[in-house]
């Protein structure tokens, strides 16, 4: 700063003796012009985006950068001191520190550029793949998955969960798979959960997997014993060695005859009824909805629900006047009858029940299931991250994803802290686990 303003008073000096003619000084101010004119402007978006996270005020009241507050003290007694980098750098006259123009905002200190970083958000939105979202960008993948997960994790903390039930509110649990699959360490599968990881490998790959570790070979017979019998239930109408190939099932179907294929079509339906219904194995979210927007949606354990888990999450969303529709799930009949809550149940096997439903909280878990089904998959430890930011949609679903993207800047750099990766990389799980891993 010294050098600049020891070099701008020389150049003020040699003006002030110089004997310029007139058109010697239009020449000069042309030129001083011309450079302040070549200056890189914000555009609008920039613009807005610095606005909304400096001052901490949302887009719609976008005014002119005429005041810059300090991120140290808040005070708005700051000057402009010289640029780094192209960057406006500001000092503080009150705390006497110095900041630059993204001090307090998500690109502080972030690679990424103020354009990008809403581009990012809007794409995330819009619930584009990592890999689409970093080649459009021109970033890494794994950039693209951290400060997505830091999206999640500020849509959790700040907005989610956040609304009560006043009136009529429909609930129910949605069920999903629960997955491992960012977990490398073989002890956790075989130790704690007590299956083989859900990986296609060979069965001679299989063996020498559970024998590094320690286990004998009756672990993985045990394990793939069902696997076999349903294998060998069908290798009575089907002339192959193995199923392993699609194609080949499908080849010898087609050349069957129509009682055989009845056969095997009703023994691959029994085998998938085996499969069906709740397990420790799916993740259970509770989630209630009503007619005036209103939401709540949050992983609660694995396998069923119990009705303490219904205490803890949903009854402090309710009011003395609410009106609880649900299914025939005794945990609600023993919660409601407890908080003396008006409840009424839909029976097993029928949609309606007294002019009472349950088609706004199944046509929400529609769109839950669609919204998911963009991912491939989510691990289980970051499935509140997920149900947060499809929170988040379904809430602001009247708004564009500039307008939203805004609004998410803002609750970004609310933040006191950047979010490191460990964080996120050994996140622990957030629902009940019911001993199933310890």
């Amino acid at each position: 700063m010294a050098d600049f303003n020891s070099n701008f008073n020389d150049i003020q000096k040699q003006i002030a003796v110089a004997d310029l003619t007139d058109e010697q000084i239009q020449e000069l101010v042309a030129a001083l012009q011309t450079r302040r004119s070549a200056r890189p402007e914000l555009t609008k978006e920039e613009r807005v985006f610095l606005q909304c996270c400096r001052e901490r005020r949302s887009y719609a009241h976008n005014q002119e950068l005429d005041t810059v507050v300090c991120p140290h003290c808040g005070s708005v007694k700051a000057i402009k001191y010289g640029k780094s980098n192209g960057r406006q750098r500001y000092q503080c006259k009150d705390c006497k520190k110095t900041f630059g123009d993204t001090n307090g905002t998500v690109a502080f200190r972030s690679k990424l550029s103020i354009g990008k970083w809403i581009e990012l958000i809007k794409l995330t939105l819009q619930g584009e793949s990592c890999r689409t979202i970093a080649k459009e960008l021109g970033i890494n993948k794994q950039t693209v998955l951290h400060n997505r997960h830091r999206i999640c994790s500020v849509l959790l903390q700040f907005v989610s969960n956040q609304d009560d039930f006043k009136s009529l509110a429909e609930s129910d649990e949605y069920y999903y798979p629960l997955s491992f699959k960012d977990v490398k360490d073989p002890m956790f599968f075989l130790g704690t959960l007590g299956r083989m990881p859900y990986t296609h490998i060979s069965y001679r790959k299989k063996i020498k997997y559970v024998e590094k570790q320690g286990f004998d070979t009756d672990f993985l017979h045990n394990y793939i014993k069902n696997e076999v019998q349903n294998q060998a239930e069908l290798l009575n109408y089907v002339e192959l060695k193995d199923l392993k190939s699609q194609e080949k099932f499908s080849t010898a179907l087609n050349s069957m005859e129509t009682e055989k294929i009845i056969q095997v079509l009703n023994t691959l339906h029994e085998q998938q009824k085996k499969k069906r219904g709740i397990s420790n194995q799916q993740v259970c979210c509770l989630s209630c909805v009503d007619t005036n927007n209103n939401h709540f949606l949050q992983s609660i354990c694995v396998g069923r629900i119990q009705p303490t888990h219904i205490e803890k999450a949903l009854v402090p969303h309710f009011t003395k006047d609410t009106v609880l529709v649900t299914d025939s799930h005794r945990a609600y009949k023993t919660v409601a009858n407890k908080y003396k809550i008006h409840l009424n149940q839909i029976p097993s096997g029928k949609h309606t029940s007294g002019g009472y439903h349950l088609g706004h909280i199944n046509g929400y878990h529609h769109n839950i299931s669609d919204f998911m089904y963009l991912y491939h998959g989510v691990s289980s430890k970051f499935l509140d991250y997920y149900l947060a930011l499809f929170y988040w949609v379904e809430k602001n679903k009247g708004k564009t994803y500039l307008e939203q993207a805004y609004d998410i800047i803002t609750l970004l750099s609310n933040q006191t802290e950047k979010i490191p990766l460990a964080k996120f990389k050994y996140k622990p799980i957030s629902f009940d686990m019911k001993r199933l891993a310890i």
